[in-house]
C-alpha cells in the first residue's frame, strides 16, 4: 500500500463529517449502475452542476442541480471550481478531478470508498454491501491497489465501529451509568 493513503481512521473521521457532496457524472453512473444511488443519496445530500447532470443523463431526482455560472474549459474544471469555491467534497472516478482536490486539500472519494461510507453509517448491511462490491467489480475500472484499499477499509469498519461502542460504554461506565 502507498504510504500517501489515509488510513482507515482518518477516512472515517472524514465519513463522520460528511453529510454533502458535489458527484461527478463517472459517478452518479457507478453508483446507479451498482443500484445504490439512492440509498447514498437519502444518506447525504448530492448536488451536482447542471452540465455534470446534463452529461450523466436522468438518473436521479435525489441530486440537487447547483446553478454555477464560471466560465471554465470543461465541465471538470467546472465541477473543480464549484468544489472549492463552495467547500464540498467531491465524489469522482476521475483521476484528474480527484488529483485536483487532493492538491487543494479537500475531501474527495470514489464509488468503491461511497459504499464503504453507507457499510460505516449502517445504511446497509454486509450483506447489500457484498451485492453492491460484486456489481462494482463487474464494471468498474478500478485499478488493483484501489480494490485492495478499498478492501483494507472494509475490513476496519466493524474494528472501529466495536472500539466505539466499547469507548462508549466504557465512558457511561466510568460516569457512573448503567452497567449493562
Amino acid at each position: 500500500m502507498s504510504g500517501n493513503k489515509p488510513s482507515p481512521q482518518e477516512i472515517f473521521s472524514r465519513f463522520d463529517h460528511l453529510n454533502k457532496a458535489l458527484i461527478d457524472a463517472s459517478s452518479i453512473i457507478y453508483t446507479d449502475r451498482a443500484d445504490f444511488l439512492e440509498i447514498l443519496a437519502s444518506s447525504i445530500r448530492l448536488f451536482s452542476i447542471k452540465e455534470i447532470l446534463s452529461e450523466a443523463g436522468p438518473v436521479s431526482e435525489s441530486i440537487k442541480p447547483l446553478n454555477y455560472s464560471e466560465t471554465s474549459s470543461s465541465n471538470d474544471q467546472k465541477l473543480i471550481s464549484c468544489a472549492l469555491d463552495l467547500s464540498l467534497p467531491v465524489i469522482s472516478e476521475d483521476k484528474k478531478i480527484l488529483m485536483a482536490m487532493k492538491r487543494a486539500n479537500r475531501p474527495f472519494f470514489n464509488s468503491l470508498m461511497m459504499l464503504n461510507f453507507l457499510l460505516y453509517r449502517r445504511q446497509i448491511r454486509n450483506q447489500q454491501y457484498i451485492q453492491y462490491h460484486q456489481a462494482l467489480k463487474n464494471f468498474a475500472r478500478y485499478s488493483d491497489e484501489i480494490w485492495k484499499y478499498g478492501a483494507r477499509i472494509k475490513t476496519a469498519i466493524p474494528e472501529s465501529y466495536m472500539t466505539a461502542l466499547i469507548y462508549v460504554k466504557n465512558q457511561v461506565i466510568k460516569a457512573g451509568g448503567s452497567h449493562g
